[in-house]
């Protein structure tokens, strides 16, 4: 019972800290490696808590995608920032999806819950595809 609390408080200070909050450098150094598979912000669909994206496979074999992991990560001084708050969804992980080859598949990427809104600045949302990170960079 002691653990479930932990943790319950564990998550509950994660989400309080904000977007603006705590944030640390990413720990992706490389992203965009998985070949053929892109990330794109579809237009129009930029709000301050959310925003839709196409996740693109162009290569010739289908890939697996997590669809509930994500990394919102602000440019600091040149340096990727990762928000804390939305490492929080590594600990939802329990199923992936398919891309087939050759198909697009549109996402929402919902961040307020975990960390709130975003402010002016250089951004990037990070998505899982093959264990590998996909990103795509906007600017608000």
């Amino acid at each position: 019972m002691r653990k479930k609390i932990f943790a319950l408080l564990a998550i509950l200070t994660l989400a309080l800290t904000g977007c603006g909050g705590d944030n640390y450098a990413t720990v992706f150094t490389e992203v965009n490696t998985v070949e053929g598979v892109t990330l794109t912000l579809v237009e129009d669909t930029l709000k301050s808590s959310r925003a839709t994206f196409i996740l693109t496979n162009d290569s010739e074999e289908d890939v697996q995608f997590d669809p509930v992991e994500f990394h919102l990560e602000e440019k600091k001084n040149d340096v990727w920032q990762e928000n804390i708050g939305t490492r929080v969804s590594e600990w939802k992980r329990d199923k992936t999806e398919t891309i087939p080859a050759g198909t697009s598949i549109e996402r929402e990427v919902d961040w307020k819950g975990l960390c709130g809104t975003i402010g002016s600045g250089e951004h990037r949302v990070i998505l899982i595809v093959n264990d590998q990170p996909v990103a795509c960079e906007f600017s608000k």
